[in-house]
């Protein structure tokens, strides 16, 4: 009896286990029936639902000069400490701070002392040095003298013509004059004051050309060299041009920059050193495109660029700004032709499929309602 009651219990019990598992994986198909069918349900609202409306205009390229624009300022050509190289007193000292000077025009002038004397006492041993080496010379011919005899008063007119030339350019040296012409900026010498060889007497500066210096970036230095032709706008003047006459081959450690110098005439000395200067460089024809600043954008790698559509694709082109005007910047890197969005290319990305309205409808149902 007991035997029966056991089989009873073990038949039901596997009775219970039999049907609890088939519930269970029941349960589980329809979970897994339950996920694919939200995920197509999904596929279909995005398949149905509508596509991102852009709008946009048909850009074609035009040649454009590229231009390379700097600021930089101006700087005189030359600076020059004047010396003096002899000593002696200042006896005149005709200009002052800020003076206009030429070529040749006295700065410093010191004291004669006693110059004058041993100017005219080696001129005198110099024409009596000429006079025994004329006679040497005809005693030596008729044998009367020897050939070392003749040869010391040789060395003699060599001594006395070289001591009256040092004392004649000693002369010269009394006048400090101004070695270009330019203007006074500082002195250093005044009437009465006594002077050493090397002393300063004063500091010229010549502004005729003057130079505009400017730094110029790693992506900005293709295409200029020395001879190129530049536009200067200096703070104040009207534009004028100029000539690049320096471009250096090694960048500034700290800035990664490269120093450029652009030689400017200025005859009439209009233009002090120091001034800001805006400087525009032309190089060569690119195509490129004018739009409106307000549409380049950044990628999600951080480059610069603008939007386009293609077939209804979104596509994306990097830019480079290569000049502006008042009606726009003018940028490389875009097809010769293509649909540019201009209302709605802050909300697409790239590869994404959109409803295009060109602006150039618009345009034209707005003229067939009016």
């Amino acid at each position: 009896m007991k035997k029966t009651y056991a089989l009873a219990s073990l038949i039901a019990l596997c009775l219970a286990f039999w049907m609890s598992s088939g519930f269970l994986t029941n349960a589980i198909k329809s979970d897994d029936v339950s996920i694919t069918a939200r995920n197509l349900a999904l596929r279909d609202r995005e398949l149905d639902s509508p596509l991102t409306p852009v709008r946009t205009i048909e850009l074609e390229a035009a040649f454009k000069i590229r231009l390379v624009k700097l600021r930089g300022e101006t700087d005189h050509k030359r600076e020059v400490l004047i010396q003096t190289q002899l000593d002696g007193l200042i006896e005149e000292r005709p200009i002052e701070r800020g003076d206009f000077v030429e070529e040749g025009q006295l700065l410093c002038q010191i004291s004669t002392e006693d110059r004058q004397a041993r100017l005219i006492e080696s001129e005198a041993q110099l024409e009596q040095a000429r006079l025994v080496y004329s006679s040497n010379q005809k005693l030596a011919k008729q044998g009367l003298l020897s050939d070392s005899g003749l040869y010391d008063s040789r060395s003699q007119l060599k001594l006395s013509e070289a001591n009256f030339l040092k004392r004649k350019i000693d002369m010269g040296r009394l006048n400090v004059i101004a070695p270009f012409s330019g203007f006074i900026e500082e002195l250093h010498a005044e009437e009465g004051q006594f002077v050493t060889p090397g002393m300063a007497c004063a500091t010229l500066v010549d502004l005729d050309p003057i130079l505009i210096r400017a730094d110029l970036s790693e992506l900005k230095l293709k295409g200029i060299e020395v001879g190129r032709k530049a536009s200067i706008s200096i703070d104040g003047f009207d534009v004028v041009p100029g000539r690049v006459s320096f471009v250096s081959q090694v960048a500034k450690p700290g800035t990664k920059t490269f120093e450029i110098e652009i030689e400017v005439q200025n005859q009439n000395y209009l233009f002090a050193s120091g001034l800001s200067a805006d400087v525009e460089i032309a190089l060569d024809q690119v195509l490129a495109h004018r739009i409106s600043p307000s549409l380049l954008l950044l990628n999600d790698q951080g480059k610069l660029g603008l939007r386009s559509v293609l077939k209804d694709l979104v596509l994306f082109h990097p830019v480079q700004i290569i000049d502006e005007d008042g009606d726009g910047v003018w940028v490389t890197g875009l097809p010769k032709r293509l649909q540019l969005i201009t209302v709605g290319q802050h909300a697409v990305s790239e590869g994404e499929r959109v409803t295009v309205v060109s602006e150039t409808s618009l345009l034209n149902a707005v003229e067939e309602r009016g």
